[in-house]
């Protein structure tokens, strides 16, 4: 194992992971006690109350599926209390691990899981990836109000100018996944390393998509409902294991030549 590694998956970490997410947990008990009592408060049916209870339980499963496949990924690179706390907190795999990447890089370790890693350049992603989230938390305490109001007005005063910009900003996050994807279809050197050409990126990167567009045709034209909380997790999950299956049908499809 190597000695980062060591570190990462030592004890003390994972007391941290654990103090956190058992907080996450407890908040949600919380609220959740806080919410079944207000709705017997103002009259809702109890076995109303008790319906929904079991049915936001069930349409948790899949996601947490999905995340508990982020951990696994990010684990022979940053261990598990890392990415266990990140993905139980704020957060996506799909932010995550390209934030995890491009610290990476930026630290001239190349891709992950990177054998030159040193503790030092651990404790640095981490940094970058548990105080870097924080700047949505700010944005919503002290800008999201004035925000938000922007948007219902122009939606109010001309709702396909609204669309516009939402799915605009939602197609360039999308793009520019896609473009580092295809970065990967070219031989390049990235931090001292050449970086082959390895066509996993777009498979799982389309095989998502077309399963979301698949999810998609069923929730809109066939009326399943029930698939509008499982289609993101599910197309995450059809997409990974897309790559795992291209990894046989590309063997020598490898990230570094050393």
């Amino acid at each position: 194992m190597p000695s980062f590694l060591t570190t990462a998956d030592s004890a003390p970490m994972y007391a941290i992971a654990m103090l956190i997410v058992t907080a996450v947990l407890l908040q949600s008990f919380v609220f959740l006690i806080r919410a079944y009592r207000r709705g017997k408060a103002i009259g809702m049916d109890p076995g109303l109350l008790k319906k929904t209870v079991v049915t936001s339980a069930t349409f948790s499963v899949v996601p947490a599926i999905a995340i508990l496949i982020g951990v696994l990924a990010l684990a022979p690179s940053l261990g598990i209390p890392v990415p266990w706390i990140r993905l139980s907190v704020i957060g996506a795999l799909h932010y995550e691990s390209s934030t995890a990447v491009n610290l990476a890089r930026g630290l001239g370790l190349g891709e992950l899981p990177s054998s030159r890693m040193t503790g030092g350049d651990l404790a640095s992603i981490m940094f970058g990836m548990t105080i870097g989230i924080l700047s949505g938390c700010v944005f919503c305490l002290f800008f999201f109000k004035r925000y938000q109001g922007r948007i219902t007005k122009s939606a109010k005063g001309d709702p396909k100018r609204a669309d516009i910009l939402m799915c605009s900003m939602f197609l360039g996050m999308i793009g520019a996944y896609l473009g580092d994807a295809v970065s990967y279809l070219q031989t390049v050197k990235v931090s001292g390393q050449m970086r082959t050409f390895n066509v996993l990126p777009l498979i799982a990167f389309f095989t998502a998509m077309a399963a979301n567009a698949l999810f998609t045709y069923l929730i809109k034209r066939r009326k399943i409902r029930w698939l509008e909380n499982y289609a993101l997790s599910f197309a995450m999950v059809i997409g990974m294991i897309s790559a795992v299956i291209g990894q046989f049908l590309f063997p020598n499809a490898s990230t570094f030549l050393n």
